[in-house]
């Protein structure tokens, strides 16, 4: 049973950008994030523009809805309109398309792979983007932007650490979404539903040391495709491509990636109090559990509790049970949200 040790902190930390803590399959960091953020409200070349003057780089116009920048501070930043509804080229009705398009449809700046200690940074060029008037999901009833955390395995070439973190994160995932709820435009899109109770039930009931074909057991079982807050189905296509291949998710746009694709956060760009780090926090917080059996037992014992009460239970009730379990560390992910951190 694993147990706090040097790089496993006994109390929330105090920086805002935490190096995630050592799994027993692997160390926090150096581990890499890429990020990917939805926004509305500026046009796509001014926010082009606006990651220029924060990263440097060398700026180029690939259609009327797309850009590259290059050489970056960052590396390479695409930016673009929602790949579903991007009109090519860069003639005047694709200029029109855009026009109407970014009215409802996201501008997303994707990055590559960065460094933990590059979170501070990447962080400020979102500011950049708020003050510039970038607005997120709840600035419009049907905006459901996002913000998409890639955060690397800390095993690659295996995948041990999978069931570990998707045990943590099945227990936690129903106490997140209560202390912070989803704006409904995210809610009533399909992208980031909740993990199905049979799969949270059986993926809870493993070994946190069990083999990654046991949780793809469960995942060809009971998900049947990407969108949920956690998708794991990167990893999966990653760790054990032929068996992927016969998953009905790999029918669509799955990128084969040795990463945890974190797709729950909202994009709230453009409001008081929240940060990147707000996210990242909620997220270090899963890998926290995940790394100390003794603190997942007490969490999963209390996800237990928290199923067994009567459905029109009241939020902080149901709420309760698992942040006993956590104790000091529920303060991560604080209730109400971003403006409610003590």
């Amino acid at each position: 049973m694993t147990s706090p040790g040097a790089n496993l902190p006994d109390r929330p930390p105090e920086t805002r950008f935490p190096v995630l803590p050592d799994l027993p399959e692997g160390a926090g960091a150096p581990r890499a994030v890429g990020l990917e953020l939805e926004f509305g409200a500026l046009p796509p070349d001014r926010a082009a523009a606006i990651c220029q003057a924060e990263a440097g780089g060398r700026l180029r116009q690939l259609s009327a809805s797309e850009w590259v920048l290059e050489d970056s501070r960052f590396g390479t930043l695409k930016i673009y309109l929602d790949s579903a509804w991007r009109p090519g080229g860069r003639h005047t009705a694709a200029e029109m398309g855009v026009a109407v398009a970014r009215q409802v449809v996201p501008i997303e700046v994707v990055t590559d792979p960065l460094a933990q200690d590059r979170l501070p940074e990447i962080d400020a060029l979102f500011g950049a983007l708020d003050r510039a008037g970038a607005a997120g999901s709840r600035a419009h009833l049907l905006h459901g932007f996002g913000l998409h955390l890639n955060v690397a395995l800390a095993d690659p070439e295996k995948g041990r650490d999978l069931t570990r973190v998707a045990r943590a994160f099945a227990l936690l995932e129903g106490w997140l979404r209560a202390r912070d709820p989803l704006d409904m435009s995210r809610r009533v899109l399909p992208f980031t539903q909740p993990f199905p109770p049979d799969f949270v039930e059986e993926v809870a009931a493993l070994e946190p040391a069990a083999p990654p074909d046991r949780l793809f057991d469960l995942i060809d079982a009971h998900l049947t495709s990407r969108n949920h807050g956690l998708d794991l189905m990167p990893a999966y296509a990653q760790i054990a491509p032929d068996r992927f291949a016969r998953h009905p998710a790999a029918s669509g746009a799955v990128a084969a990636r040795p990463a945890y694709h974190f797709r729950m956060p909202e994009s709230r760009i453009g409001e008081a109090g929240w940060s990147l780090a707000y996210d990242w926090q909620r997220w270090w917080l899963v890998e926290r559990v995940a790394a100390d059996d003794a603190l997942a037992m007490r969490v999963a014992a209390a996800q237990r509790e928290t199923a067994a009460l009567p459905m029109l239970t009241e939020a902080e009730a149901v709420t309760a049970p698992i942040a006993r379990a956590l104790g000091p560390f529920a303060s991560m992910a604080p209730q109400g949200g971003a403006g409610c951190r003590p």
